[in-house]
């Protein structure tokens, strides 16, 4: 009787449980969005080491696509003219390989973080323009052959269009005298040369938005595919705030590039909460001057030091929200969108445009814990928005 009376306990224990509504788990990025688009996040070679395991669970549960921080930048690989340094590039790219992601080489041509001496000679004077060429296509050909068959695609040219629609004079563009397009074509040239058949080929651009840049972006994908290079992709960086882009401006950059026949990637990701930033994006040294960090500008600039109040939380909330809202309703001209970063903390806008502030520019915190608007995008295809 003992018996029989605890076995009807324990069934009734079981039923209770069993009833209960299990607490939910936290929802994934890539699942909420398989078919949608790839959900991406730009790691750094510490995350890749292991040594915050956490933060690697979290990764691998949100994100099927990555993109390297700094660590396949020239600067990164080619140091300096005899000096070659890939042990932190193929740890990411092992990394991305051994869990099925999407992986991806950022950049090959740029202005920034690559080193002089790939535009002059040792004595200081500058390379003429048959050094030049050999320069970019030594380094190109080295570094794709090196990755062949490892990297999906490469950001091939990386920021060379000028807000007015022209090129920046700087880097390879200056070296050139000038002449972006003869640097673009050159890079996307030696990029379809070396790199194995089935490798893509993106250009990446920041304030593709801006109708100016847009349109000058729009003219050079033309311009290098009427020349026969393959040119797969187009990424718009998403260096944002809560107040800007506006809707129509983002839906037109979106359209007008799928429009070309290219893939539309949605590449570095974040929304900067903080004053100035906030308002639109920021760009040179200026406010990188030692004033800015005297207590009465520290105060208006850096406000949030102890956390993010509620009000600015669901001001982030609805910002992402509605960011993601244009991309789902996108979704079929839209191959990927990309994070810069897992969490805050690793956010390069706690020290862009002005070092040293405290910001809350992702989906998660210095934690790892989800800030709102996690929740905010997870629902946008549940609600079919």
């Amino acid at each position: 009787m003992k018996t029989k009376v605890l076995f009807l306990l324990a069934i009734a224990v079981v039923l209770s449980v069993s009833c209960e509504s299990p607490e939910p788990e936290a929802g994934s990025l890539k699942e909420a969005y398989s078919g949608s688009f790839k959900m991406g996040c730009a790691i750094s070679p510490f995350m890749v080491s292991g040594r915050n395991p956490q933060a690697v669970d979290l990764l691998l549960s949100q994100f099927n696509a990555l993109s390297p921080d700094n660590c396949m930048k020239p600067e990164s690989l080619h140091p300096g003219p005899e000096v070659w340094n890939f042990g932190p590039a193929d740890a990411y790219v092992q990394f991305g390989k051994e869990h099925g992601m999407f992986v991806l080489g950022h950049t090959l041509c740029w202005h920034n973080q690559t080193p002089s001496f790939f535009w002059e000679r040792p004595d200081g004077t500058p390379k003429s323009r048959a050094e030049l060429v050999e320069t970019l296509r030594s380094y190109i050909e080295t570094v794709v052959t090196h990755f062949a068959g490892k990297v999906d695609a490469w950001d091939v040219v990386n920021e060379i269009v000028a807000e007015d629609g022209g090129f920046r004079d700087l880097g390879w563009v200056k070296a050139f005298g000038g002449d972006g397009y003869e640097v673009a074509k050159l890079a996307f040239q030696f990029a379809n040369e070396y790199a194995p058949e089935g490798t893509e080929f993106y250009y990446n651009e920041f304030n593709v938005w801006r109708p100016s840049k847009l349109e000058g972006v729009v003219n050079l994908v033309r311009r290098l595919r009427a020349d026969g290079l393959k040119v797969d992709g187009v990424g718009i960086q998403a260096h944002w705030g809560l107040n800007y882009p506006k809707t129509e401006y983002i839906e037109s950059a979106i359209e007008q590039l799928a429009d070309l026949g290219v893939k539309v990637m949605i590449t570095e990701l974040d929304v900067d909460v903080l004053p100035i930033s906030k308002e639109g994006q920021v760009i040179g040294k200026s406010l990188q001057d030692p004033q800015y960090q005297l207590e009465e500008f520290e105060e208006f600039l850096d406000p949030y030091k102890d956390g993010l109040p509620e009000e600015v939380e669901d001001q982030l909330a609805a910002r992402y929200e509605e960011l993601f809202k244009i991309f789902y309703n996108h979704r079929d001209q839209i191959d990927r969108v990309t994070f810069w970063g897992l969490h805050d903390g690793a956010s390069w806008k706690n020290g862009s445009p002005i070092p040293g502030r405290t910001n809350y520019p992702l989906l998660f915190k210095r934690d790892l814990t989800p800030h709102k608007a996690l929740e905010a995008v997870l629902s946008v295809p549940v609600k079919g928005e």
